[in-house]
């Protein structure tokens, strides 16, 4: 056909019917109908059937505004044409008018009710304007005069899912994947909204599903891992070795590295990690995951310099500036370098630089405090939290905006205790400042500082007159709308406000609270060779630690070390930890983490407690305590260092059990060890003597804490 109507044209080149004929022939045999359309149409302009099929060849190329304004041109010649107001409308949606797109689909619908493209369509444009239910009306009504459709039913789960009508998506989407059993897109759709819901097994066999289909989807295999972690290596390895490439395959290695490191493998962490950044040597994701590998590692230095490699390429990148400072802070050995970190933070404070959120004015009454952390769980600030927590709430109204991406039973007794809590991982910084505003606060404390999850960025709208930074981290934000830091005498001496850009606030007593967990047993009395202890995070036994535990060894014939954390119960971390160590290595003891009801056991093991440093002990410092283990620390010019000096000051111990130096450090290791009477009788009686310390004087603190907030 097409041939007979070159030939004819050859000597009727000004007949358009035969134009007309060519671009239909060339568009059945797969050919560039464009040119024959256009000159058709040119021939002739007062056919509308053209005009439409020009602007469906058009939205073929995405050329979406020629294609309107043909699919128009042949409205304007034969209104009634209710397939070309359909396809105005999928181009309208195309460039983003979704109302004008809207308009055109009920044209449609008008002139042939039962067009259930239209139906289909009109759903999609509700979509589009966030009219959520009706939406899913529309995508009903479709599928019920297509029941065999299964797009339909997975355009009515999304407009369903985004109604909050969570079961009827879940239900179309089991359907859809019923009508097409091979498509894995909605096998995985179920399983990311099943997981949103909480049913977490219905969530693994979705996935399963979708990587019985095909072992090399990602997104899938990713989840999963996340899911059932037992499954993670196996499936995240199968869909490496289905040659996925590019940021999926960056995403895979991604999620490997993070089994790999909750596990404790930090070396195979770092492997993978590395692996990713072979073939993303710029990915901001996988320089960040290889830093934090290697900062569990004890690899300080190293991460350090790929925290600057990532802040070089990423300078806007909050994340990545907290995280550096987060590791200098922690490593700050010298008063003199309070001045560097305090720049450094500076400089991040512009980074979350934002313009302030307007904060209605509210009516007089209580004292309104606001609590945002992302650790409100069996962290070391949530254990801390059931301790103040419960008693603040009967001082002021208080308010919890959590941003913790998974609660657990720490969580759930916090949420117990306060009257208004609000999870918030998934809000955006503006919205999260909007929402304190409108909630009236007064006082704003940020529990994070720069560790991970922090909502720095929300301080920086300065949603509530008065914001405070406390407990998470033992240094300066960097900002300006950041009006203080609270800590205690102990750990912000005189000339800690050279290190900080907020105002020191020091309390009475200690800068926390200690609530005694229900997994402690008994103090137990402790027999044979003398051992030290530390239960302290790899990352925080640096090389000047190790050699100076080994002196204390030295100076204690017969004595041995136990060191119990993660990493520690894998062949590669003991090795590596091994590697470092400069003394007799059979005098020491390795162990991994256990419960929470082992870690309390495991202190019988120990009669002395070493803290390292600069980067000291704070959650294990007071468990050992309450463990009847005293522990010897040395403070030095970091606030972090300085976390055990607190603690010993307040229960009156720290003339026995606070170095002055190195050598203090080994000669009161010595000094202890060498009273066996001493130490039994220490052990037997520490815990009342805490008990009844201010360090368990939870009322105390907290009408010393508010007077601090409203002074």
């Amino acid at each position: 056909m097409a041939a007979q109507a070159r030939g004819l044209l050859v000597e009727n080149p000004r007949d358009g019917d035969l134009w007309k004929a060519l671009s239909v022939a060339q568009q059945m045999l797969g050919e560039d109908a464009l040119p024959a359309l256009e000159q058709a149409l040119a021939l002739l302009p007062r056919d509308a059937e053209l005009a439409a099929n020009l602007g469906a060849l058009l939205a073929g190329r995405g050329r979406w505004s020629d294609a309107r304004a043909a699919y128009e041109r042949a409205l304007s010649l034969q209104p009634r044409l209710s397939g070309a107001h359909n396809n105005l409308g999928n181009a309208l949606l195309a460039l983003a008018q979704p109302a004008e797109a809207l308009a055109a689909f009920d044209r449609a619908l008008a002139l042939q009710p039962g067009l259930v493209a239209a139906l289909g369509n009109r759903g999609r444009a509700l979509l589009a304007l966030d009219r959520h239910e009706e939406a899913g009306r529309a995508f009903e009504q479709a599928m019920a005069a297509r029941p065999g459709d299964a797009s339909l039913r997975g355009h009515a789960a999304t407009a369903w899912a985004a109604a909050g009508r969570p079961e009827l998506a879940v239900a179309r989407l089991r359907e859809a994947s019923a009508l097409a059993p091979a498509d894995t897109g909605y096998r995985f759709h179920l399983g990311n909204l099943l997981q949103q819901t909480g049913d977490a097994a219905a969530a693994v066999e979705a996935f399963e599903a979708v990587l019985a289909l095909d072992a090399g989807h990602a997104e899938a295999a990713c989840n999963l891992a996340v899911l059932k972690p037992q499954r993670g290596e196996a499936v995240l390895t199968a869909a490496l070795a289905a040659g996925v490439s590019g940021e999926r395959r960056e995403a895979l290695l991604a999620n490997l590295g993070g089994l790999r490191l909750r596990e404790g493998r930090h070396a195979e962490a770092v492997q993978a990690y590395r692996q990713a950044l072979q073939d993303e040597p710029a990915s901001p994701r996988a320089l960040g995951h290889l830093a934090h590998a290697l900062k569990q590692q004890g690899r300080l230095d190293e991460a350090d310099a790929v925290l600057s490699r990532l802040i070089e390429l990423e300078p806007a990148l909050p994340t990545a500036r907290s995280d550096r400072l987060l590791l200098r802070a922690y490593r700050q050995r010298h008063a003199d370098e309070s001045a560097a970190l305090r720049a450094e933070a500076l400089a991040l404070g512009e980074v979350v630089a934002a313009p302030a959120v307007v904060r209605p004015l509210r009516a007089p009454g209580p004292l309104r405090v606001g609590l945002v952390s992302s650790d409100l769980r069996s962290h070391p600030v949530g254990r801390l939290a059931e301790a103040w927590l419960p008693a603040l709430a009967r001082r002021c109204e208080l308010f919890v905006y959590a941003s913790q991406s998974a609660d657990d039973a720490v969580t759930q007794r916090l949420r117990a205790a306060a009257p208004h809590w609000l999870q918030v991982g998934g809000w955006d910084d503006e919205a999260l400042a909007q929402r304190i505003a409108a909630d009236g606060i007064d006082v704003l404390v940020d529990l994070n500082g720069h560790t991970g999850g922090h909502r720095l960025g929300v301080f920086a709208r300065r949603p509530a007159p008065r914001q405070f930074s406390w407990l998470g981290y033992a240094g300066s934000t960097g900002l300006a709308a950041i009006d203080g830091f609270i800590g205690d005498r102990w750990l912000l001496p005189s000339g800690a406000e050279a290190g900080f850009v907020e105002a020191l606030h020091r309390l009475p007593d200690s800068f926390t609270v200690y609530a005694p967990p229900a997994e402690a047993p008994a103090v137990t009395v402790r027999e044979g060779a003398l051992r030290f202890g530390s239960f302290n995070a790899l990352h925080k036994l640096n090389d000047e630690v190790l050699a100076l535990w080994a002196r204390v060894l030295e100076a204690v014939p017969g004595s041995r070390l136990l060191l119990k954390t993660s990493g520690l119960q894998h062949e590669a971390g003991r090795a590596a930890l091994l590697e470092r160590w400069p003394g007799d290595a059979s005098r020491l003891d390795l162990q991994g983490p256990g419960s929470l009801a082992d870690y309390f056991t495991a202190f019988g093991q120990v009669d002395i407690a070493l803290d390292p440093l600069p980067y000291g002990g704070g959650m294990t410092t007071l468990d050992g305590l309450w463990m009847g283990v005293p522990v010897l620390t040395l403070p030095g010019a970091a606030p972090i260092s300085r976390q055990g000096l607190s603690f010993l000051q307040a229960l009156g111990l720290a003339a026995d059990w606070v170095a002055a130096d190195e050598a203090d450090y080994v000669r009161l290791a010595a000094r202890w060890a060498a009273d066996r009477p001493g130490l039994a009788m220490l052990r037997a009686g520490l815990r009342q003597r805490m008990a009844a310390s201010p360090l368990c004087d939870t009322e105390r603190f907290a009408a010393a804490w508010l007077a601090v907030v409203q002074a």
